[in-house]
């Protein structure tokens, strides 16, 4: 009987999961979780294959992501158990990469570099995103630091340079 009762139990957990197919973006963008973060910027269900991305907090099992490519992907979901209030409330695990796709380097995209007065671009060892991304912002510096000391909201608009570096285009 117990053997029984465990057993439904497993079954009924992983009757809880699902797998959604899921397209992470190119590049990545800004958030405020606990502090600032980068986030992958996400398309599921009817989603996919519009112009509309979602941040995504979370991170997914055994997915390495590269920037510059758009990747289709299969994802297994798992609620967790009593999350965190500050924490998220579901586990991701690759399933497989469905499909790949490389991006020109001279496509633009926009990401947010100061959203509700939270500065994104640090600049310990020249502009970077976060610490993590080398910002080249051409002959755009100048109007780049004026826009941040004194906005509340600074979007960059960006082009793919080489390494990890992004070339900042224009600022909005």
């Amino acid at each position: 009987m117990i053997l029984g009762i465990l057993f439904s139990c497993s079954k009924d957990d992983d009757n809880q999961s699902e797998v959604i197919e899921m397209r992470i973006n190119h590049f990545q963008n800004t958030g405020i979780a606990v502090g600032p973060v980068l986030t992958l910027l996400i398309q599921k269900g009817d989603n996919i294959g519009t112009d509309n991305w979602t941040k995504f907090y979370s991170n997914i099992q055994g997915f390495n992501y590269e920037p510059g490519t758009i990747y289709n992907l299969s994802v297994k979901v798992e609620p967790i158990d009593n999350p965190p209030l500050d924490g998220v409330s579901a586990k991701y695990t690759l399933i497989k990469i469905v499909s790949t796709q490389e991006v020109d380097n001279e496509t633009l995209f926009d990401i947010d570099l100061k959203k509700y007065g939270e500065n994104f671009v640090t600049t310990n060892t020249g502009f970077e995103l976060l610490n993590q991304i080398d910002i080249d912002c051409n002959n755009l510096c100048n109007e780049l630091e004026t826009m941040l000391q004194n906005q509340d909201f600074v979007v960059g608009t960006f082009k793919r340079g080489s390494n990890n570096e992004i070339k900042l285009m224009g600022l909005k």
